[in-house]
């Protein structure tokens, strides 16, 4: 089940992507989080942040080891996309982190360019989707 929560729910789950990312510092909490939850569980959450009427951008998409490659990432990034009124999405990751940039290519998402992370000095793959319904 997907639903919204607040950052003191995913709290746990952000700092865990950070930590599995070695990404140092706190990180600072999104506008708003979807969640998925399985047997009363919050397993993965998506994270956004409104940049003026036309901008969101997507963070802290995190999905427990235990229950990725079974789409949940997919359903949260779809959701967030379908449910947020931005038309313009942007999202950055990590350059080694592969499954995230399938996640957001799979959702329509196309990847535009590079740039290094002010925090970690890592490349970053800048993503953007325009919503066209």
């Amino acid at each position: 089940m997907v639903r919204t929560a607040g950052w003191e729910e995913v709290r746990g789950l952000v700092y865990a992507s950070f930590e599995e990312q070695g990404v140092g510092g706190r990180p600072s909490p999104a506008d708003g989080y979807l969640v998925y939850e399985e047997d009363g569980e919050v397993v993965a959450c998506i994270g956004w942040r409104r940049l003026g009427w036309l901008y969101t951008e997507i963070c802290h998409l995190y999905v427990m080891p235990s229950y990725r490659g079974r789409g949940i990432a997919k359903i949260l990034v779809r959701e967030a996309v379908k449910e947020l009124p931005a038309k313009v999405f942007l999202a950055t990751v990590v350059e080694w982190n592969t499954p995230s940039q399938r996640v957001l290519s799979h959702c329509g998402f196309q990847a535009v360019g590079k740039c290094p992370s002010p925090r970690t000095g890592r490349t970053l793959v800048v993503f953007t989707y325009v919503k066209t319904e």
